[in-house]
């Protein structure tokens, strides 16, 4: 059984899905997470993502990375034009990151790496309203 705690919020009218994670990852839990949100009636293919990744330790390996990679590959239809902020802290969380960015496929997704919650919402959109975000994640942190 994974220890990996995650909940997320779609925000529509900013293309956004919200996502906050703890405890620690690995590759069959949270491709069974991803899986989930498509079934949520608000989702949409193109909807923007931010991660919260700075509450797990990453239980990957290669292998474990490359699986999660070509998941999203196989799912490209459902995972549509879009962009990635994943928010990361420690070096397990930046190294787990970079590999996937590095590995991925899916040329009609951008990912990138931060260290800030606000830089990531900078990258996702200028126009949000970053408080809002922040109180959304602040919200799921609690859940």
């Amino acid at each position: 059984m994974s220890g990996l705690i995650s909940n997320y919020k779609i925000l529509k009218e900013h293309n956004l899905i919200v996502e906050y994670h703890s405890g620690i990852l690995d590759a069959d839990s949270f491709i069974e997470f991803k899986k989930s949100i498509t079934l949520d009636p608000l989702f949409l293919p193109s909807l923007n993502y931010f991660v919260h990744l700075k509450k797990v330790t990453f239980s990957t390996n290669l292998e474990d990375i490359d699986k999660y990679a070509n998941f999203l590959e196989a799912n490209s239809m459902v995972y549509g034009n879009r962009r990635v902020a994943l928010v990361t802290n420690t070096p397990n969380q930046v190294v787990s990151a970079t590999i996937f960015k590095m590995m991925q496929q899916n040329k009609s997704q951008s990912v990138e790496i931060f260290s800030t919650n606000e830089r990531a919402l900078q990258w996702l959109n200028s126009n949000f309203n970053k408080n809002e975000i922040l109180a959304v994640l602040d919200g799921l942190m609690l859940a």
